[in-house]
């Protein structure tokens, strides 16, 4: 081969190296372009999961203790709570579960809204007149002269009171649902029909049913009702101001043989309550399914003591011979007459406390009339 031959060839060699140099870059810049565009797609897709997840599925499954001062047999722990569990663990795809402490197994009564409050339950359910310190716009639910002619009444005038006044004793822990139960009876062992029969009775009661039962002139016994049983069965006490329900659930039919029916001496409200930070813990959507479960669990439980309230005193009727009693309209009158000034009382006192006493007796008021005539039985 001639010199000039080898130099076409070498030539030719040199161009064809440049070509195979040209198309493996090519390629690299195709592959490098093909991995950062993979990249790019394995964010976006972690960015549109991350986005796309609601937070509800991002939160850890948790069990939360519920302390209750009821006892297991009470319909509050055959009917409601197992209703409004079953509903909150539905509404939360399992991630909040309830586990029940009734009878005061893990907080007793009067220990329940402070013990919410520091943390040693999550949730708790008590009666407000337990605290008539602590929860005075709760508690003035309860004067006397105010009156609730059946559950649906007490049950929505405590829950718009507490939207309308939006109590300060409340914003440290996050009610679930309040609800009240009323009329209450006077439960004895001796006929009330005036208030002649009732001067000088000692009556268990509970909160600011104190003052109603001495206006009547009657003695109150403050104690709980977990102890009315057997301070009516020894004689300790005279009779008690309990709500109807209580005849079975407390099995005070035993030791009671008259129930004395008045619409103005006595509601009781019960409230359940969450731990603040509990509450706070949880993401937005997991406290809106909670918040709808609430509303069933006000709504169940009227329907629950409208109903336990007959049956509880059907069941004392047939079964245990408890006589009842209606006054008579005059006599209601009297007791009317007698109970009024408790409602002013309980303005001046609200305002020692540093409260507005005059809007809050002046909303309950209202609501009760407002109700009493929507639920007109």
């Amino acid at each position: 081969m001639n010199r000039r031959m080898k130099y076409v060839f070498f030539i030719i060699a040199i161009v064809f190296s440049m070509v195979l140099v040209g198309c493996a870059g090519d390629n690299d810049d195709a592959s490098t372009t093909g991995d950062d565009t993979n990249n790019s797609s394995d964010t976006q897709s972690t960015e549109t999961e991350g986005s796309g997840t609601s937070e509800e599925q991002t939160m850890e499954p948790v069990t939360l203790s519920l302390a209750d001062f009821a006892p297991a047999p009470h319909p509050v722990q055959q009917e409601i709570f197992p209703e409004w569990a079953a509903a909150i663990e539905d509404a939360t795809d399992g991630l909040v579960k309830l586990e029940m402490y009734p009878g005061g197994s893990l907080l007793g009564s009067g220990d329940i809204y402070p013990g919410i409050e520091s943390g040693l339950a999550d949730i708790g359910h008590d009666v407000s007149g337990y605290n008539p310190g602590r929860l005075p716009v709760l508690n003035s639910m309860y004067t006397g002269g105010l009156e609730y002619k059946n559950s649906a009444v007490s049950s929505h005038v405590a829950k718009d009171a507490v939207e309308q006044l939006e109590p300060d004793e409340l914003q440290d822990t996050e009610v679930m649902f309040i609800y009240g139960i009323a009329p209450g009876l006077l439960m004895t062992q001796e006929p009330v029909e005036s208030l002649e029969d009732l001067e000088g009775m000692q009556i268990r009661a509970s909160g600011t049913n104190v003052a109603t039962l001495e206006a009547l002139g009657a003695t109150p016994v403050a104690m709980p009702v977990t102890e009315a049983y057997e301070s009516m069965s020894r004689g300790v006490v005279d009779g008690s101001l309990l709500p109807a329900d209580t005849l079975r659930s407390f099995k005070l039919a035993e030791v009671t043989d008259y129930v004395t029916h008045s619409s103005l001496i006595y509601t009781t409200i019960h409230y359940v309550t969450m731990n603040k930070q509990v509450w706070d813990s949880f993401p937005t959507d997991i406290q809106e399914a909670i918040r709808e479960a609430n509303e069933q669990a006000f709504e169940h439980a009227i329907e629950v003591y409208s109903r336990e309230v007959e049956d509880s005193l059907q069941y004392a009727v047939e079964e245990h011979g408890v006589e009842e009693i209606f006054l008579s309209e005059e006599e209601e009158a009297s007791w009317h007459e007698k109970l009024l000034p408790l409602i002013d009382e309980r303005v001046e006192e609200l305002d020692t406390e540093g409260l507005d006493g005059q809007q809050i007796m002046d909303t309950l008021v209202e609501l009760t009339e407002k109700y009493n005539e929507e639920f007109e039985e």
